[in-house]
């Protein structure tokens, strides 16, 4: 059997992060490995680098296009017009996002909000998108910085914003909700349940074969943009603390983009246990592996996540997790099976709770078999897998066949079949909400 001469494209809706790293882009990394399988994918994003976009510090009136390859992945950068008015960075390029998005039938948006498919709801189109979090808990942190003009824009963009928000999730075709934290927040905002909207969690599978034996060195680790305050590092700071102090050869080690300079010597005057602590920045994946491997315990201490993925690989590697109830992690953390809930900025409730893994050699490596268990039996690859193909059959019907041509023409390769049937052309779709897909040929 041939493979097909020909595969579909799939524009692929996202936003691009300045740091480069982060759980949209991870998310952003498997869709893109995903659709690759099935289809010719290409990743849009809005752009705000001065080159392209427009500004009026600069006196610059329009924004252009780009092309680049991304980590990879084939993608094009729409230049935004007036970076300062959040509601309007699609609506002012809406004709440019129709240009640019001719000739795919097929739409998937992938971010940390809803807000990236807003030029779908613009076009009309029928598109399915992963999504983490409301857009008032990914920024609640970072609004509490803002100053001056800054806030006052925040606050007269915030209603439009919401409007915004509420649109995109009643007339998305299918939700992939990345935790039962988000589930309910998105139903909360539409004010009823939502049809077509399903949980999917992170594809993620064992790290390790054999289980370890538990390690004899305390060795804590927190994963995460440290530079964002949503990921709470004063809480982190004061819980290690009261954890070295019970257990004085205690490390720890903050992986991630690090705080400020400022913060990190207000820590160093303000900490004993501060000598015990590295920052290590952001690490390669294997430096990250090794740190993974070494490791007793992770705490998460953030305001809000709407996953965590950090947590499942830390699950992935056997590491239990004290974490604090802010959305997302509860899907993983279980009460006394792979770790522990903290109210959020309860930092002697998470040391406590730290320190009884921490010296509980037996509960430990219950904990550790469980972690592993749990992202066997809920998070296997094959099984997100089945998920994305059964959102997105939902949302163009003429998929169902392809996807079964291509998993058979697949099957059949990895195991040496010698059919050899004609050739299968790619199905077509028009993706219009007005019409339905055509059933493939």
């Amino acid at each position: 059997m041939k493979l097909p001469t020909q595969k579909p494209k799939i524009a692929i809706l996202s936003i691009r992060n300045t740091y480069d790293y982060g759980g949209v882009l991870t998310s952003l990394k498997i869709i893109y490995k995903f659709c690759s399988t099935y289809f010719e994918p290409t990743v849009f994003f809005l752009g705000f680098d001065k080159e392209i976009a427009a500004s009026l510090r600069s006196f610059k009136f329009v924004s252009t296009t780009q092309p680049l390859t991304y980590f990879g992945m084939n993608c094009i950068e729409i230049g935004a017009r007036w970076a300062f008015w959040e509601p309007g960075h699609y609506k002012f390029t809406s004709a440019e996002w129709k240009k640019q998005l001719e000739g795919f039938d097929y739409f998937f948006a992938v971010s940390g909000t809803c807000i990236a498919a807003h030029p779908l709801i613009q076009l009309d189109k029928n598109f399915a998108m992963w999504v983490s979090t409301p857009y008032d808990d990914d920024r609640s942190e970072r609004v509490k910085k803002l100053t001056g003009v800054y806030s006052l824009l925040d606050k007269i963009a915030s209603p439009f914003m919401h409007r915004i928000e509420k649109k995109v999730l009643a007339r998305s075709t299918f939700i992939f909700a990345l935790s039962n934290y988000s589930k309910v927040q998105f139903e909360r905002i539409l004010g009823k349940p939502r049809q077509n909207m399903v949980l999917c969690g992170f594809p993620m599978d064992p790290k390790i074969k054999e289980l370890r034996t538990p390690p004899t060195e305390h060795v804590i680790i927190a994963v995460g943009r440290f530079s964002d305050p949503r990921k709470n590092i004063d809480m982190l700071m004061r819980a290690f603390e009261r954890i070295f102090t019970t257990l004085p050869s205690s490390k720890l080690y903050v992986i991630g983009q690090k705080p400020s300079d400022e913060k990190l010597r207000s820590c160093a005057q303000q900490y004993k246990s501060f000598k015990s602590i590295t920052f290590t920045g952001q690490v390669s994946q294997a430096d990250l592996n090794k740190l993974y491997r070494n490791a007793s315990l992770m705490l998460i201490t953030s305001h809000q996540e709407g996953l965590g993925i950090v947590g499942l690989e830390a699950l992935s590697h056997g590491i239990p997790i004290v974490a604090t109830n802010c959305g997302g992690p509860r899907d993983y953390v279980i009460e006394n099976h792979t770790g522990y809930l903290a109210s959020i900025d309860n930092d002697t409730c998470m040391a406590q709770k730290a320190i009884k893994i921490l010296k509980n050699p037996e509960l430990h490596a219950k904990m550790m078999r469980n972690a592993v268990q749990f992202i066997a039996e809920n998070l296997a690859t094959e099984k997100i897998h089945s998920i994305f193909k059964h959102g997105l059959t939902t949302t163009y019907p003429s998929l169902e066949s392809w996807f079964a041509t291509c998993d058979q023409q697949m099957s059949q390769k990895i195991h040496g079949a010698q059919k050899d049937p004609d050739a299968q052309t790619y199905p077509q779709s028009k993706s219009q909400k007005t019409t339905s897909p055509e059933q493939s040929v």
